[in-house]
């Protein structure tokens, strides 16, 4: 059928409305996927700044705390270097509690532990150990001040040393070796003290309220009270001083 010359007009008009339509969707899915695209990179761009971001926070972390690192280890250093001194140049290991040398040296003692950080504590007690400035026979080192509050002093060796009247509450002396050591009056408050070895120690007025015993070894411990025991936290494992295990 031959089509009218009305509808061969209208035929452009047609063409032309299908164009704008098609050109019109074309803009519309353009703009979607340019939003879509800027949201992504915008995305993108977010997430990359709070990695960076992170990433700045943790290089700051890990340079303070090398710079705090390093503090604590000039205080250690400065330290052994004045009671090296003390014990070559004074004979410190000779002296008497009351003389001038020996109190140079609590001096020292007490001002370093304040400074300290509970890490390196144990420094200067393995140093005090390995010099016997707190060894049961000498003990030039005056401990009734001595704070080692919430130190971390686990696996150290402080055999058949003199620790009267330490302040040890809530440190961790988990597997510490105090065999034969002399804790009258020390503070254990809160103490971990799982698997640490106190055969043979004096444990005379000794307070261990909240101390964890789970495991430790007690054998032949002396001035061990049921009241003390009443206090801990645990003594499961632990030995007991004449020689039975606690369930």
């Amino acid at each position: 059928m031959k089509k009218t010359s009305d509808e061969l007009a209208e035929l452009p008009a047609q063409k032309t409305k299908t164009l704008l339509m098609y050109l019109l969707s074309s803009n519309w899915l353009l703009s979607l996927l340019l939003a879509v695209l800027l949201l992504i990179g915008f995305t993108w761009l977010g997430t990359k700044q709070q990695n960076s971001q992170t990433l700045l926070q943790q290089q700051h972390d890990i340079t303070v705390q090398s710079a705090a690192d390093q503090q604590q280890q000039a205080l250690l250093l400065d330290y052994y270097n004045a009671i090296s001194a003390l014990l070559t140049n004074n004979n410190l290991i000779q002296a008497h509690t009351n003389d001038e040398v020996a109190l140079v040296a609590d001096a020292r003692t007490l001002e370093v532990l304040r400074q300290l950080d509970p890490d390196h504590k144990a420094g200067v007690m393995r140093f005090l150990y390995q010099t016997r400035l707190i060894n049961n026979d000498i003990h030039v080192i005056r401990t009734t001040e001595l704070d080692l509050h919430s130190a971390h002093l686990g696996e150290i060796d402080l055999r058949d040393t003199y620790l009267i009247g330490v302040n040890m509450n809530g440190a961790d002396l988990r597997n510490a070796n105090l065999s034969n050591a002399t804790l009258t009056f020390t503070n254990l408050d809160n103490a971990n003290l799982a698997g640490a070895n106190l055969q043979a120690a004096d444990l005379h007025n000794v307070s261990l309220a909240g101390a964890n015993l789970a495991g430790a070894n007690l054998k032949d411990a002396v001035g061990l009270t049921a009241d003390q025991l009443t206090r801990v936290k645990t003594l499961k494992g632990a030995t007991m001083p004449d020689g039975s295990v606690h369930p």
